[in-house]
């Protein structure tokens, strides 16, 4: 639904979304006003306390607000409401409920300031313990609505609001040169907006000239997709819940069909004419196949810890803190073979315990691990390298999304040149992908780990597994 429209510019907020603020408001001044009301007018205040007859006034006046602020709160929620997600017309008064309201919040904010120099001047002086207890309660009650209106306000603050709503009004009159700088201003607006919310949830993170671009490209596709719809977060989940609702409804309806393509295709019947399926007897699809199973090991790996305990939730974390070296446990740890050139893990080596673990686990005693790299950043995705001494093949597998900065690299999907000889400029691929694949071609050269791997078990072919799929690279 389109965002709501105030102090003219539009906000990411609908009229509609406004229900649960109303209702925590409301529950919050109805339940002050009435424990206000039976404490100044049930209890009996001495008149030699002067502390008490300044909170005789105070709490009035406050009485006469809090009625203010439940009457305006129930119109909010009454009108929020009314109408449909796409119906607003009922809710067009809306944003005069929230200009009164507005003003509310100034009296509310007054009054906070005097219930603090209150305190300031009678709380240690005044021996009515009652009255001090309500008077900390009203500033307290004052500054929680005060702060929950400033997060709201700063949460549904649109940037791109004021010029969104000139925009709107120029093309209804006409389309000239305004209409077209005005469209240009939203665009890039729209992108800094976006490329900040970026940064915030990621704030945790080191910031780096490829996370910048990343961060540029990214917020400029968000942009692009959103610029022409005048739709507000809230529809954006409640359209990912319809849709996940739909498809599950879909799922269950061709499942209880009595025929159904679906269910054809797992028993082994032909659906079409070009249905195809493995054949386990020819022995180069079987052998094939086994190689695609047995190198899913190496896949699996490569997303180290978190995967580890996923698929080991009983004993996982025993097993891990057993071979740790941060931890103070006395078993006996396992022998791994040669040392391995570990970047960037944890304090304890986390993920390359669990990688160890993991074809321990499996019985792959003969797989020897040479480097890991839990190095994460944008284009930049961890990865390692192992001997199988028995295939006689070394084995490059690169850790496919787990992390925010993956789904970073995900979202960069632009076209880039791929480095192939013989071919460029005509061979594109996702941009993510293809600066990832050269960063890792980089950091093998640089640090020369294919010819530790192959000092180790020379005449090896390469196998590259990444996020569970896998390619074979001739030596």
């Amino acid at each position: 639904m389109p965002g709501i429209v105030i102090f003219r510019r539009r906000w990411s907020v609908g009229s509609d979304d406004l229900v649960l603020p109303g209702i925590f408001l409301f529950l919050i001044h109805t339940t002050w006003f009435v424990v206000l009301a039976v404490v100044l007018f049930g209890l009996t205040y001495s008149p030699q306390e002067p502390c008490s007859l300044n909170l005789v006034d105070h709490g009035r006046g406050y009485l006469g607000t809090l009625i203010a602020c439940v009457i305006s709160e129930a119109a909010i929620i009454w009108l929020s409401m009314r109408g449909s997600i796409l119906y607003t017309e009922p809710r067009d008064s809306m944003q005069y409920i929230l200009y009164i309201r507005m003003a509310i919040v100034l009296i509310e904010f007054a009054y906070a300031i005097i219930g603090i120099v209150w305190l300031v001047r009678y709380y240690h002086s005044c021996n009515d313990t009652t009255a001090k207890n309500v008077t900390l309660g009203i500033v307290a009650c004052n500054w929680v609505v005060i702060l929950s209106v400033c997060i709201t306000v700063m949460c549904v603050f649109d940037r791109t609001g004021r010029t969104f709503v000139k925009l709107r009004a120029t093309k209804r009159r006409q389309r000239n040169l305004r209409t077209y700088n005005l469209r240009h201003r939203l665009e890039e607006e729209q992108a800094s907006s976006w490329s900040r919310r970026l940064k915030f949830f990621l704030c945790c993170t080191r910031t780096q000239d490829t996370q910048t671009d990343a961060y540029s490209e990214v917020a400029f596709l968000f942009a692009e997709f959103f610029r022409d719809l005048d739709i507000v977060p809230s529809d954006i989940i409640a359209g990912l819940v319809l849709l996940r609702q739909r498809q599950r409804t879909k799922r269950f309806a061709v499942l209880d069909e009595a025929n159904n393509d679906i269910l054809a295709f797992l028993s082994g019947i032909p659906v079409t004419r070009n249905t195809k399926y493995l054949d386990l007897k020819n022995a180069q699809e079987m052998h094939m196949y086994k190689e695609v199973c047995y190198y899913m090991h190496f896949a699996l790996a490569a997303y180290g810890w978190p995967l580890y305990l996923m698929r080991n939730p009983t004993c996982g974390l025993c097993k891990l803190a057993s071979s740790c070296s941060c931890c103070c446990f006395c078993l006996p740890r396992p022998r791994y073979g040669p040392s391995v050139t570990v970047e960037e893990d944890n304090c304890c080596n986390c993920n390359v315990i669990a990688i160890k673990r993991h074809f321990l686990d499996e019985h792959f005693y003969f797989v020897d691990i040479v480097y890991t790299s839990c190095h994460d950043a944008v284009f930049e995705t961890p990865f390692f390298v192992a001997v199988d001494h028995v295939k006689k093949k070394v084995v490059i597998s690169i850790r496919g999304t787990l992390s925010p900065k993956d789904a970073l690299t995900d979202l960069t999907g632009d076209a880039e040149r791929l480095p192939v000889e013989g071919h460029h400029g005509t061979w594109l691929g996702h941009k993510g992908m293809v600066l990832s694949a050269e960063y890792i071609k980089k950091k093998l050269e640089q640090e020369m780990i294919l010819s530790q791997a192959f000092g180790r078990d020379l005449g090896c072919n390469i196998y590259v597994t990444s996020g569970g799929r896998e390619q074979h690279l001739a030596r």
